[in-house]
């Protein structure tokens, strides 16, 4: 019987051969959990450079890193009141601003130490967009967007929508002088652009991929260099489906995309670094990357099962992603996807699906194509290659198939399930939380 061996394997590259065991990619250098100290659910981080960045998070958390997660500086803010923090913003390696449900600091030595400033609104502020060191955007509830040209000393207001503003974002490509430079603003159900430099009046366009009940966007970014722009959050329909909206410089609208991800959940945030790279995350642990500017989406193997709020890279290799619990991760080469047999031409019938329902609880059922007779494993793993459990050990017909897997006396975490036929192998994860 063939085994997964896990010595030696942290930088291999995987490979899938006949006769050759599948090594699992959790071994691999990819998505790595940070030691944080906090247990406070993260909302949001931003990276300043390769191995800076900045985290916030529940009850005044404020965490600051300046060696890639390896040590972490809590810092204290002269305030005695629990904020809830929504968002934070950087122009640059020293000027950034946080905002709250009621209270917005600024600081201008890279997030070391910050400075109360007086809150332009009564409405709890949900987003902030730092332009440079004296330009700030901020969103807040009932659709009022403030801004300000001194630091956040002095504000202007306008009502643009009347849902909150979630997000703000900017077009990042070149920019035609008298036509200004496109700022959008967020609400769950609608899109607000404006022009600044020139400064023009607000339009609110339906998004309507995302009406109806339990539908929102959640939060937008364009691509630096004048990449693609993406929207991220769940249409609610029938079930929750995680939902990706493009827009490509030569486009007029927002296009759903298909990511080809089954499982429900919700995509919380997008950091897109380049024209051709874009990462999204979201609720169970979910994170998704592009390579090809949005077409084609990958889910991405990562230690957690845990909501993740928030995610940005600094380049296309090196990002963070926070959320719940404290949660922290890292990645130094963009991490890698859990479809581990994509240079095989596999034949059209072979497939192995998603496991139904993902995440679990303690059983799922999974369900796999083969394309001839003949011996068939399926086996499922641990994140330490050991094998768990043998659901399939036998001569199989050609077609589909279908097995329950109950994972009763398993622990909650991530496991891969692979299936072998022939010479065609191929691996998926689930997750199981008790």
């Amino acid at each position: 019987m063939k085994t997964i061996k896990t010595c030696h394997v942290l930088k291999s590259i995987i490979v899938l051969a006949v006769g050759i065991a599948l090594i699992p990619p959790f071994l691999h250098a990819q998505w790595y959990m940070k030691n944080v100290p906090t247990v406070e659910n993260l909302i949001d981080v931003v990276m300043l450079d390769s191995v800076t960045a900045v985290v916030i998070g529940d009850r005044n958390a404020i965490l600051r890193t300046t060696d890639a997660g390896v040590t972490w500086t809590n810092i204290t803010i002269a305030h005695s009141a629990d904020y809830h923090w929504n968002a934070v913003s950087f122009s640059d390696k020293l000027n950034g601003t946080i905002v709250g449900d009621h209270t917005l600091w600024t600081t201008t030595d890279g997030g070391a130490t910050w400075i109360s400033r007086t809150v332009p609104s009564t409405q709890k502020c949900f987003s902030v967009k730092q332009l440079s060191p004296r330009l700030v955007y901020i969103g807040c509830d009932s659709g009022y967007l403030y801004h300000s040209s001194d630091t956040c000393r002095t504000w202007s207001v306008e009502k643009i929508s009347s849902n909150e503003i979630r997000s703000i974002f900017i077009w990042t490509g070149p920019i035609i002088p008298e036509a200004g430079i496109p700022i959008y603003a967020l609400t769950p159900s609608s899109l607000c652009m404006s022009r600044i430099f020139p400064f023009l009046q607000w339009k609110e366009d339906t998004l309507t991929m995302m009406v109806g009940l339990g539908s929102e966007a959640l939060n937008g970014e364009f691509s630096y260099g004048g990449g693609p722009g993406y929207i991220v959050g769940v249409q609610g329909d029938l079930r929750a489906d995680p939902t990706i909206l493009v827009k490509k410089i030569s486009d007029t609208v927002w296009t759903k995309v298909q990511t080809g991800i089954l499982r429900d959940g919700v995509l919380y945030d997008v950091s897109a670094p380049s024209d051709k790279f874009a990462y999204v995350c979201g609720s169970g642990g979910m994170i998704l990357n592009t390579t090809d500017g949005g077409t084609t989406w990958k889910e991405m193997i990562v230690p957690t099962a845990r909501r993740l709020k928030a995610i940005s890279f600094f380049n296309n290799e090196r990002g963070f992603a926070v959320g719940d619990s404290g949660t922290v991760l890292f990645t130094s080469n963009g991490g890698i996807t859990d479809v581990t047999d994509k240079h095989l031409q596999l034949p059209e019938r072979f497939e192995l699906f998603q496991n139904y329902p993902n995440p679990f609880n303690p059983t799922t059922t999974i369900r796999f194509r083969i394309s001839t007779s003949g011996f068939t494993s399926l086996k499922v793993f641990d994140v330490l290659g050991r094998e768990v459990a043998t659901l399939v050990n036998k001569e199989l017909s050609a077609g589909e198939h279908s097995v329950q897997w109950n994972a009763t006396e398993m622990p909650s975490g991530i496991y891969l399930y692979r299936l072998e036929s022939g010479t065609n192998v191929s691996t998926r994860k689930l997750v199981l939380v008790k």
